[in-house]
């Protein structure tokens, strides 16, 4: 739980600057709960190689719910890639805030804890992708969430890939494809 944190306050003040001083001030610890229940709901999704896609259908709900346009990519249709997009008033090219979906397999006995349980323990949340890398998928979710609520005016679009792969891609299932395929839907100035 400590990391998520840690992760997601640099790409929250760096979108924040560029919309400084719009919309409610967040309140951390009403979000934090809804943060965590992303976090763990992600963690209980397995995504080990191959099965992606389910991942990729819990973001796309949330970001309907939230009124964020979304669409989905596939060169395999069970390791889907999703792009999101905030919309700026395109003062300046786009930037695009990615994570991978999938996991790697994993030694059941010899994990402490069921591995797609998300279970709490010691302070942390334990389970396959809490740091590698669906922390950094729920942070890129919920900076998209928070800076639609926020209302804030972007200058820029803010551009979201969740991707299949990881990022050598040996596959081609992901960052390649989107890439070689669907490279306007990702073109922007710079990724985080």
């Amino acid at each position: 739980m400590r990391n998520i944190f840690a992760a997601s306050l640099p790409v929250l003040l760096a979108l924040a600057s560029t919309a400084a001083g719009q919309g409610p001030a967040i309140d951390w610890e009403k979000e934090k709960a809804e943060i965590l229940q992303h976090y763990r709901g992600l963690v209980q999704v397995n995504t080990t190689y191959g099965n992606e896609t389910k991942v990729v259908d819990y973001l796309k709900k949330v970001l309907d719910a939230e009124g964020i346009p979304s669409k989905t990519f596939a060169k395999d249709p069970s390791r889907a890639n999703l792009v999101a997009r905030l919309k700026g008033n395109g003062s300046k090219r786009p930037l695009l805030i990615l994570a991978h979906t999938d996991v790697v397999a994993v030694q059941t006995e010899k994990w402490p804890v069921d591995h797609f349980g998300a279970v709490m323990k010691d302070g942390y949340i334990w389970g396959r992708g809490t740091i590698d890398d669906k922390d950094k998928l729920v942070t890129m979710l919920m900076t998209l969430v928070l800076m639609k609520r926020s209302g804030a005016v972007l200058d820029r679009d803010l551009i979201f890939l969740a991707e299949s792969g990881e990022e050598a891609d040996p596959t081609g299932v992901g960052i390649n494809f989107m890439v070689n395929q669907h490279f306007d839907e990702i073109d922007a100035e710079f990724a985080l």
